[in-house]
């Protein structure tokens, strides 16, 4: 939807609801049979097997104390590390994460912030990681932005859902921006035209004039 000529941007509340629907592992610590539920069937639940739910059903079982969610792979400290070296050697390149990785991120820390440690994982390191990345490939697209009014095209790729969600606005009322200009600048030149035209015309007709003196 677009308000004033530029679309409005989500707010960070229904990024993080886009978000839950995400899959995440967990291992529950009950036995049942498959839920069905108004948006789909998850299960069956053996204690102690790894099942994969969207992360709003991991959250609410988890406040529940009836499982523990798994930290997902990209997650892992290693991986951050090489992700981040990346980020910071590729000034004009993003490396590949999960399209919600801040939110996703957010919502292991609230929900299962104490489950890291099951898996030898440092949530404190991981915490710092991520958010050195997300600052990081921030700076890089404010650094391509200011490349606009010298380059025809910027490359964008790799951007997460926030990301995309912060640049929308700028996005969008530059273009605004440089169709009025382009709009205003043809309206010049065919004005001038027609004025040009309209003095040859005068021109013309003031050397008809003097030829038939």
């Amino acid at each position: 939807m677009r308000e004033g000529g530029v679309a409005s941007s989500l707010t960070n509340e229904e990024l993080q609801y886009c978000a839950e629907n995400e899959t995440i592992t967990i291992i529950p610590n009950f036995s049942t049979a498959s839920l069905h539920l108004v948006n789909g069937e998850y299960g069956p639940f053996r204690a102690q097997n790894e099942a994969t739910v969207p992360f709003w059903l991991a959250s609410l079982l988890r406040k529940r104390n009836l499982c523990r969610v798994k930290p997902p792979e990209w997650m892992k400290s290693e991986a951050l590390i090489a992700v981040l070296a990346e980020e910071k050697r590729s000034p004009n390149e993003w490396q590949e994460l999960p399209h919600h990785y801040i939110e996703v991120a957010k919502l292991m820390f609230t929900a299962a912030e104490e489950d890291f440690a099951e898996f030898d994982m440092d949530v404190h390191e991981i915490r710092r990681l991520i958010d050195d990345i997300r600052l990081v490939r921030f700076d890089k697209i404010e650094k391509q932005f200011k490349q606009v009014t010298s380059a025809m095209t910027i490359r964008l790729t790799n951007f997460c859902a926030m990301e995309l969600n912060l640049m929308r606005n700028f996005l969008l009322s530059s273009l605004d921006e440089y169709y009025k200009f382009s709009t205003a600048e043809e309206s010049g030149d065919v004005q001038q035209q027609r004025q040009t035209q309209e003095m040859d015309e005068d021109e013309s007709q003031d050397f008809q004039v003097r030829q038939l003196r």
